[in-house]
């Protein structure tokens, strides 16, 4: 009764927050390397960027009637969280997946089956935690799926090392994956690719359609996304060129984080509203090996000057989830203590296997 409370209070947190759009795209160069871009645009700009580590036993954190599964984490990740460690709004692990997430409005999730259900951010640790490639991915919908009973509509980019993308949305219940020549341009926004894809030929006919307001700026996001991305000059440096889609797709002070993901070299690039020096975190410098620290740093302080990663207490999780309440005018009052404190706990039931 107290998870299916605090999920029920989340569902409340996140149905309607039109601020929640958000634009993603992956970028590559002719010398085959890969960036991952990805713009949060959201009324709340504080978040934790965490270390998640391999060969920990993590059990979902679901209400009946789902029933729970548990895991043993085979990647190491970087992610970054609001809504408390172990659900993260995306990350890189070290095996070179990304996963992002954005607001889509007509996602409809599976409804119970015989699989595992999860909350669609624990559903991306799920990934971080398991997957090495797209395939891997898609693969797990035969075991795992969102819950039916979600507290977000989302839809999701994928990419690894390799340089497979995929979009990943759940339509009428059913994963529906866009990926190779059915991917003609690897951007995601808020509308449902297939939209986006009709929104671009009918701009490119120059035809005199008329759109919702809504559809204009998530669909005319992904059309510049894909015009720059198509625009590449490999002369450019392709780190800043991905800051630049970024800022070209910006949604002004909504704009509060803009990461990318060097999946070629296994570094994230990051800045945000509340800092904008563009930071860095390198994988290959970090330990990922299990042990009993939950490693994070506040997106607000600089790495290199502050005192860096350290171990997350209870009252760091509770306290930027309520940062996360207290920053989106209508949450204030409607969500109830008890769902800040039970995802503030959640992490402490991880363990080293």
């Amino acid at each position: 009764m107290k998870i299916k409370l605090i999920l029920l209070a989340l569902v409340t947190l996140f149905i309607g927050e039109w601020g929640f759009c958000c634009t993603t795209f992956v970028l590559k160069g002719p010398d085959g390397k890969i960036s991952f871009g990805r713009n949060l645009d959201f009324p709340v700009g504080e978040g934790h960027i965490h270390i998640n580590y391999r060969n920990m036993v993590k059990t979902t954190y679901i209400a009946a009637p789902e029933k729970p599964m548990t895991w043993v984490s085979k990647y190491g990740s970087v992610t970054f969280n609001q809504a408390g460690r172990e659900f993260p709004y995306g990350g890189m692990n070290e095996a070179g997946l990304v996963i992002e997430q954005m607001w889509l409005q007509e996602a409809k999730y599976p409804a119970a089956d015989d699989r595992y259900g999860m909350n669609e951010l624990q559903w991306m640790q799920y990934q971080l935690d398991n997957s090495a490639s797209v395939q891997d991915v898609i693969d797990s919908d035969t075991l795992v799926r969102i819950t039916y009973m979600p507290t977000s509509y989302l839809h999701f980019l994928v990419s690894d090392a390799s340089g497979d993308v995929a979009t990943i949305e759940y339509l009428e219940g059913k994963m529906v994956v866009h990926r190779g020549k059915q991917l003609p341009y690897t951007v995601l926004a808020n509308c449902i690719y297939e939209n986006s894809l009709e929104y671009k030929t009918s701009m490119d006919l120059g035809s005199e359609k008329e759109y919702a307001d809504w559809t204009v700026n998530s669909s005319g996001r992904f059309v510049k996304a894909a015009s720059l991305i198509r625009d590449y000059n490999s002369t450019e440096d392709r780190i800043d060129y991905s800051f630049s889609i970024l800022d070209s797709v910006a949604q002004g002070p909504h704009t509060q984080w803009s990461i990318v993901y060097d999946i070629s070299d296994m570094v994230i690039h990051y800045r945000s509203q509340i800092n904008p020096v563009r930071q860095t975190i390198d994988l290959k410098n970090i330990d990922f090996s299990c042990n009993d620290q939950s490693l994070f740093v506040p997106m607000s302080e600089m790495i290199s000057q502050g005192p860096g990663f350290r171990n997350l207490t209870y009252e760091d999780n509770v306290n930027m989830f309520r940062t996360l309440k207290n920053g989106v005018d209508f949450l204030k009052d409607a969500v109830p203590e008890e769902a800040v404190e039970g995802f503030g706990r959640y992490f402490e039931s991880i363990t080293c296997k």
